[in-house]
């Protein structure tokens, strides 16, 4: 083990990969063993949100499975508690969507079971990816309303199927109170932080601590009772009326020598969960429903074969109960024994999402717009804000839930279920986004309206603002060729340019660039768009400028780069430095473009192993018979156009992935800066591939970064087992050394690797060269639950930025939302505003 590697409390480690829950079978008296006296069985649904349905219907289901779970639970209320029927609700989405449509009769019904202790719900609205904010986080606990909320008082929550949940998720359960965490990882394609039917304590940043079960994958509890697993054939959709769930006697059949058999299976898996040193007097156990295993129903039957099971008093004991207690009293028992770790837990699936890179583009726009539109620049948030933001953030969590495609998404991409499901999927992120950019519409012209003509410039975040602010030339309703700044008369220049112009035919080819292949309107026509330069617009200001028909000539001082820039052959950079530097911003060729395309006969299978090869060598074997690099190439040399402000360099490349594929850098004149922009369009094809852009820059020390606002550096802060292939990340990196620190932000694809592309090889170490970055631009080599083809074009930025100072995680995000978030534009005329379309139309 490298030292350094996790973070591990020291007087834990020597815990730290053995079993959790128990000591050595050495330790164990072989003339007294210890056995487990009490099978604590939970019966829940694991919720996925459009695996085996439209997601529609899945949470048209979940709400009637609560009905049922409800009715089942009071059926048995009169009974003794060890015969009542219990259920776990595995999150509170599906209880809000109930809650919301149910009567008062029905709404004292389900607190009337709660109260009995039959029904629990858990503190998380769904099993999420580990790509939410922190607003999302707050939002995932505060699903419900809050007097359900108390009435419940959840003291656990569940995530299940997935690989992993971000330090943010559980600071957000131990701010709303919630001490417990059952997470039942799906074994495919990950590791897990200990081996099942373990535990730990999850130490964070500030201390506080979270108990966390790592329990079997959420149906492996109807394996220990039955020998046939029941369901048959496919993944059927609730509409296939020749699938059905199972009935009574068909799965757990309360008769005694149906009981017997299953208790003789029981005692064979315990002796050889003993053997393996297993000391704890209780098991948990999780069970579903066998007619998918997801999105299943409740069984009542179940209280009728535990009651058997406990007349017949056989041993162990049989507890039918629901998560929180018996984590409670898992904890009373080992508590005191479990390692310590601390850490952030990274998650192995999240490498599926940019299947749909688009959609993953949309989402995170929608969030940077979202927290401007809470910006206080505005004003008070106001009650229609709220409602709007709430809507808005649910969808967002809905986008960033565990399931992204249906059972059949890879093996029939191109059903009508498919695209169904994955339309769905989709829609909560372009509705976020068109809400958010509205929001922010309404909130601006709402603050600016009903102040003096002018054009206004926000700065919604919480540092300086320096950059292009650009506008419709149309927007420009006179001669207006710059602005005027009133307080300090500084004048600054309009610059006209080309762009796309809407139910315009081009006139002739030069109005059509390379990449309009409809070539149906214009997209090079001139003095289309305008942009002028904002210099250090303070944070959270609104600037009034007067718009003047003045107009300038360029002025070369101004013009003049004072970045030394070095290039290739072809003319792209391959360093650039400015005054004050001793290294180079960026080092290489930054956005080298490459593709590990899968090679062989239905090759996404012979992925799923990978992590589990063993030895280096092996593994090395084993890629180079799946994954095939194949390398972007220069077409030809790099275009040179140059600025008020700064140099942009775009280059063609070619690669057989693509159609057409560029690159643009544009380097800033007097400030150390570099956006980095790909563009390309994807061309469709069978064999599954991931496509990659890679940037270094000259760092060998390990980068800061984030999830979800909560700060951690890879490698060496995470839990034990964590995926360390690839990193879900806010949207920044921060290179801290001895000449200053270089960020690098991403505002499309969070996904980010270091030293090369680990596909599927699950490393252990640090990689050599922690200053490449690689950015994960497409990856559809997953075999299910993602998307199984998504072409067309994909754009995507990045940008590069030196400071002299050490900047902190806090100040990294900041930054990252002043370089990655255009300030609003706000053209208010002499004219007033009619106050009926402030007060219907504009507010709110």
């Amino acid at each position: 083990m490298r030292e350094g590697l996790l973070s591990v409390t020291s007087v834990f480690f020597p815990f730290a990969f053995l079993v959790a829950t128990c000591s050595s079978s050495a330790d164990v008296n072989e003339n007294n063993p210890r056995k487990i006296e009490q099978i604590y069985l939970i019966h829940a649904t694991h919720t996925d949100i459009g695996f085996t349905d439209h997601p529609t219907i899945c949470r048209d289901q979940q709400v009637r499975y609560l009905d049922i779970a409800v009715d089942a639970a009071l059926a048995t209320t009169q009974r003794l508690p060890a015969e009542r029927f219990y259920w776990t609700a595995e999150g509170t989405l599906a209880v809000n969507d109930w809650w919301q449509q149910a009567s008062p009769k029905r709404r004292k019904d389900l607190l009337a079971v709660i109260e009995t202790g039959q029904l629990e719900i858990t503190a998380l609205a769904m099993n999420q990816q580990a790509t939410l904010n922190a607003t999302e986080w707050h939002k995932m606990t505060h699903w419900i309303p809050e007097d359900l909320w108390k009435a419940a008082a959840p003291e656990v929550a569940m995530q299940v199927d997935v690989t992993g949940l971000p330090r943010a998720g559980a600071i957000a359960l131990l701010d709303r109170g919630v001490e417990n965490l059952w997470m039942a990882s799906n074994s495919h394609l990950c590791r897990e932080p200990f081996a099942r039917h373990r535990a730990f304590w999850w130490k964070m940043p500030d201390g506080r601590r979270l108990f966390v079960h790592i329990g079997p994958q959420y149906a492996n509890g109807f394996d220990w009772f039955h020998e046939d697993g029941w369901r048959r054939g496919p993944v059927p959709e609730v509409a296939a009326t020749e699938f059905r769930p199972p009935r009574p006697g068909e799965t757990y059949p309360a008769d005694e020598a149906s009981v017997r058999r299953a208790h003789r299976r029981v005692v064979d898996r315990l002796m050889a969960i003993e053997a393996g040193g297993y000391d704890c007097p209780l098991l948990l156990l999780e069970d579903t429903n066998r007619w998918r295993m997801d999105n299943d129903p409740p069984q009542p039957c179940l209280a009728d074969f535990v009651a058997t099971w406990n007349r017949l008093k056989l041993e162990p004991e049989l507890v039918f109960t629901t998560a929180g207690p018996a984590i409670e009293e898992l904890k009373k028992h080992i508590g005191d024994r479990i390692p310590e770790v601390s850490g952030e837990w990274t998650e192995w699936w999240v490498n599926g999402i940019m299947s749909g890179p688009r959609e993953v583009a949309a989402s995170r726009l929608a969030k940077r717009k979202a927290v401007a539109a809470a910006s206080k620049v505005w004003g008070p948030i106001d009650e229609g804000t709220g409602k709007t933001l709430d809507t808005i953030y649910r969808n967002l969590c809905l986008f960033d839930e565990h399931t992204w495609g249906s059972a059949d998404s890879l093996g029939k991409p191109d059903a009508i279920a498919t695209h169904g499901q994955y339309n769905e999927k989709a829609r909560t992120a372009y509705q976020a986004l068109a809400m958010s950019k509205v929001l922010l519409a309404r909130r601006a012209r709402t603050a600016i309206y009903e102040r003096e003509e002018g054009f206004y410039v926000a700065n919604p975040t919480d540092v300086p603002y320096a950059g292009w602010c650009e506008i419709w030339a149309s927007s420009l309703r006179g001669d207006i060729k710059s602005l005027l700044e009133p307080e300090s008369g500084r004048e600054i220049p309009f610059f006209f340019e080309t762009g796309y112009a809407q139910f315009r035919a081009p006139s002739d080819p030069s109005q059509i660039t390379r990449e309009n292949e409809s070539r149906t309107c214009a997209d090079n026509m001139e003095r289309v768009l305008v942009r002028f330069w904002i210099d250090n617009l303070p944070p959270q200001t609104i600037r009034r400028f007067l718009p003047s028909s003045k107009s300038f000539s360029p002025d070369k001082s101004k013009t003049t780069s004072q970045a030394q820039v070095k290039t290739d052959e072809y003319g792209w950079p391959t360093s650039a430095i400015w005054p004050g530097m001793k290294r180079s911003l960026f080092s290489e060729a930054p956005g080298n473009f490459f593709a590990l395309k899968m090679q062989g006969l239905s090759p996404r299978w012979k992925s799923t192993g990978m992590i589990h090869v063993k030895g280096n060598e092996a593994k090395k074997i084993r890629q180079l018979e799946v994954f095939k690099r194949i390398e972007a190439e220069p077409e030809g040399k790099a275009d040179l156009t140059i600025t008020a402000k700064s140099t942009v360099y775009q280059q063609y490349l070619k690669h057989p992935s693509c159609k057409w594929l560029v690159r643009e850098l544009e380097i800033f004149h007097h400030r150390p800066r570099a956006t980095l922009t790909l563009r390309f369009k994807r061309i469709s094809d069978e064999r599954p591939e991931i496509l990659c852009a890679a940037t270094t820059l000259p760092e060998d020390q390990l980068p800061l970064a984030s999830n979800g606002s909560v700060p951690f550096t890879p490698y060496t802060d995470q839990i034990p087992n964590t995926c360390q292939d690839y990193f879900s990340i806010d949207g920044w990196l921060c290179y801290r050394s001895d000449d200053g620190t270089r960020l690098w932000t991403t505002r499309d694809a969070p996904l980010v690797s270091f030293g090369r592309f680990h596909t599927y090889e699950g490393i252990r170490d640090c990689p050599k060269r922690p200053g490449r970055v690689i950015s994960t631009l497409f990856d559809n080599t997953w075999v299910t639950n993602f998307v199984a083809d998504q072409h067309g074009v994909l754009e995507y930025r990045f940008d590069m930025i030196w400071s002299p100072k050490k900047w902190n995680a806090n100040e990294s995000d900041a930054l990252t939302a002043s370089l990655t978030l255009e300030p609003p534009v706000v053209i208010n005329v002499q004219d007033r505003e009619n106050p009926i379309f402030l007060k219907r139309l504009h507010k709110p």
